[in-house]
Order: C-alpha cells, then sequence, then structure tokens
C-alpha cells in the first residue's frame, strides 16, 4: 500500500476562453521530495514558478524563460511523477450543457477537477494504495463549490475509500503546485496555438507519453444532460460522477 499526493492547478477557467483544463501530477513521498531537492535550487532565486507571471512579451527575457523551462520540464518526469489531465471546451459546455442543468458540480472547472479525480483513481492508484488530493487553493464561490464536492464524497456518495482528503493548498506553501501549474498552461497553450512562443517554450512539460486523462467530449456532455432531466438532481450527481469514471468502466474518452 502507498499513500499518493496528487497536486492540480488549472487554466483557462474563464469563459472567454477555449478550453478549460485542470492538470497535475501523482506521486509517493519518496518520488515529490526527489522533485522538490532539484526543483527548489532550479528555480532559485525565485520560490515557487506561477507562468502567468512570466513577462511573455519581454523578448530580450524570452531566450532566458525557454532555458528555465526547459531545465524544469524534465524534473517531475525524471521522479516518475505520473501527469493526468482533464480538458473541456468551454464552446461545448455552452452549447450542450449551460443552462439546462442547474448544479454547482457542472461547471467546466468542477468536471474537469471531478475527471481528474477519477483518472487518478482508475488508471493511476492501486486498489490498496490511499490518494490525498490536493487542488490549488480557490476563492469565492469556486471554493464553496469545491467543499460541497467534498461533502458529496465523504458524506453522501461514499464511493471510495481510498480517497483519503480532498483539501486546497496555497501555491506560496509547496512547489509541487508549480508543475501542475506549469502543465496546465502547456496544455492550453498547445491548444490555442501550438506555434505560439508560450506553447514552444512551456512544451518541456509535455514530454513522454505516460499522461494520462482525457477530453470530455460533446456526447459525454450530452449524456449528463439527459440524466439531470430524467432523473433529478441528486441520482444524477451519483450518476455523474460515475460515468465520469468513478466506477469499473474508467473515465470518458473524447
Amino acid at each position: 500500500m502507498a499513500i499518493l499526493m496528487a497536486y492540480f492547478d488549472e487554466s483557462g477557467i474563464d469563459p472567454r476562453e477555449q478550453l478549460c483544463v485542470v492538470a497535475g501530477f501523482v506521486g509517493d513521498v519518496a518520488q515529490w521530495t526527489g522533485f522538490a531537492s532539484d526543483w527548489i535550487p532550479a528555480i532559485r532565486p525565485r520560490t515557487n514558478l506561477h507562468m502567468k507571471d512570466i513577462r511573455w512579451h519581454n523578448k530580450r527575457r524570452y531566450p532566458y524563460y525557454v532555458e528555465l523551462l526547459e531545465k524544469l520540464g524534465s524534473i517531475p518526469h525524471r521522479y516518475n511523477l505520473t501527469p493526468v489531465k482533464m480538458e473541456l471546451r468551454h464552446q461545448d459546455h455552452c452549447e450542450i450543457l449551460a443552462g439546462k442543468v442547474e448544479s454547482e458540480f457542472t461547471t467546466p472547472y468542477q468536471l474537469c477537477a471531478t475527471g481528474c479525480i477519477s483518472t487518478v483513481l482508475s488508471e493511476v492508484a492501486g486498489p490498496k494504495d490511499e490518494v490525498l488530493f490536493l487542488f490549488d487553493w480557490q476563492e469565492g464561490k469556486r471554493a464553496d463549490d469545491f467543499k460541497r464536492l467534498k461533502a458529496l464524497v465523504y458524506d453522501w456518495a461514499k464511493f471510495d475509500k481510498r480517497v483519503k482528503d480532498i483539501d486546497f493548498r496555497r501555491r506560496e506553501s509547496t512547489v509541487c503546485l508549480d508543475p501542475a501549474d506549469y502543465l496546465a498552461f502547456a496544455l492550453l497553450y498547445r491548444d490555442i496555438d501550438p506555434e505560439s512562443d508560450r506553447a514552444k517554450a512551456s512544451a518541456p512539460i509535455l514530454a513522454g507519453e505516460r499522461r494520462r486523462g482525457h477530453r470530455y467530449s460533446r456526447e459525454h456532455l450530452a449524456l449528463l444532460v439527459q440524466n439531470a432531466q430524467t432523473e433529478g438532481m441528486s441520482p444524477m450527481l451519483f450518476e455523474q460522477l460515475r460515468k465520469a469514471g468513478w466506477g469499473e468502466h474508467g473515465p470518458p474518452r473524447g
């Protein structure tokens, strides 16, 4: 039995973006300890990496950012941390689901976060493992929504005993959220324009073929609406989790 820690961050959650991404890495204590021992000296004098803080329009500094991100991108893979991601196009959400299901658990962010949890449980964690899920600290409504999701998992669904906890961490409190921020950013900008400076500079974190997770298909979103309209909200929420991967058939494909 292993205790796994899964750190996740998000990019593109604003509806004006074209894609919502929640992504991160999963590993045990030894893997994360090894990662931190390399990551911390690699980002000095910074204490954390936050991709949105990079001055992308500063052309003189761009070669420095390219070199830094190339150096950092290999570190999670060096320690065999497993990358996990879920994606959802805002246009698909708007056209198929928005306004048709009255639930705080069907926002793009919530669906992607839930998809990441289900992917870890179905594709990464073993039957006797325990998983601590740690997400980037949220403010306002998203924080309230995620607390309700946590209550659903523990107090109502009682679904999977391997879920040790679902909690938030402020990014300043740990470097283990840094590669999640890097990965989510890279996935977003690869989708927007793979030839852009941001996509090219952030590509090193995407190396390898071990990434787990998928993109919600339009068909899966239509199924969520159908469940909500025919089964009512409480049964729909449980069914939504199951069909998002919290069951024997694994996460959605698309």
